[in-house]
């Protein structure tokens, strides 16, 4: 009976494991994420938006703060982290988180994007399990829930229930058209290859996010998380509470040449006309 070699069992069992070991970093290297924080005299809340993305599960990322013309003490807050992970740009004036994200994501080195803003919180496995589904699903763009807090209280979360069903299916777009937006900034990971080929349109002064993923639907493959991975949380002074803003943005939308179907069109334009009665029928009384 021959003898048991160890010496040959141990390069046997060692030399795969250090090849899944090398795969693993490479991978991970490969995948950096690139998470843009657009701010704007946030400096009571900025310091919690950053520590949620620092205290990710998913280690392997940047933060770059784009500090869209802020003239209280927002640079000592960004000061007080010293991890070299965060990077603080200073724009000369304030021209609007659109132009401030458009920037970030001209600056940033990451193969994948990911969206924070100021006021809001990840949670701590957010980038890692949406990082994980993209892969898995070969998406080109995930989102995921989110929580939305106005003045400490829970509001609601989105995408509403009665969304979900269509989207699970697949059926994204049919339930975009509608006029509701469940994609949020915040809630989208997404390649830097692709959103590079589209940008923030700095003219919408609401909605940039929902008519950015209707200009790149046609052509995105989107998959979903279907975990609560942000809060979002609603400021007194935030632009989402401006109506004015809000019906400017629903007239952009009307005239714009987004590549829909003939149907598609018309079913788009019949929701958002809906929507600007029920928002705005008070001012015709």
């Amino acid at each position: 009976m021959k003898r048991i070699n160890l010496k040959t069992i141990s390069k046997f069992f060692f030399f795969p494991i250090c090849i899944i070991i090398l795969e693993y970093n490479l991978l991970n290297l490969n995948n950096k994420i690139s998470v843009i924080i657009p701010t704007y005299n946030r400096k009571n809340l900025i310091e919690n938006a950053i520590t949620s993305v620092l205290n990710q599960t998913y280690k392997n990322l940047e933060v770059l703060i784009i500090d869209d013309g802020s003239t209280d003490n927002t640079k000592e807050i960004i000061d007080k982290f010293s991890d070299k992970r965060v990077k603080y740009i200073k724009l000369k004036e304030n021209l609007g988180s659109s132009n401030a994200r458009n920037i970030g994501i001209k600056m940033a080195t990451g193969k994948y994007i990911s969206f924070q803003d100021s006021d809001d919180i990840f949670y701590p496995n957010k980038l890692e399990f949406q990082i994980n589904n993209l892969i898995n699903k070969k998406s080109v763009l995930d989102f995921c829930k989110i929580k939305v807090i106005f003045n400490s209280s829970l509001q609601y979360i989105i995408p509403h229930e009665y969304q979900e069903n269509n989207i699970i299916q697949g059926n994204i777009f049919s339930e975009l058209i509608k006029g509701v937006n469940f994609i949020s900034t915040q809630s989208i990971l997404i390649k830097k290859n692709f959103i590079t080929k589209y940008y923030f349109d700095i003219n919408m002064p609401r909605l940039q996010d929902y008519e950015l993923i209707l200009r790149m639907i046609p052509k995105v493959k989107i998959s979903y998380t279907r975990r609560i991975l942000v809060e979002l949380h609603i400021q007194k002074d935030s632009i989402q509470n401006s109506k004015e803003k809000l019906k400017k943005a629903f007239y952009i939308l009307l005239n714009k040449k987004f590549k829909f179907k003939s149907e598609q069109k018309k079913s788009f334009k019949n929701y958002l006309n809906q929507l600007l009665k029920v928002y705005f029928s008070e001012e015709n009384h």
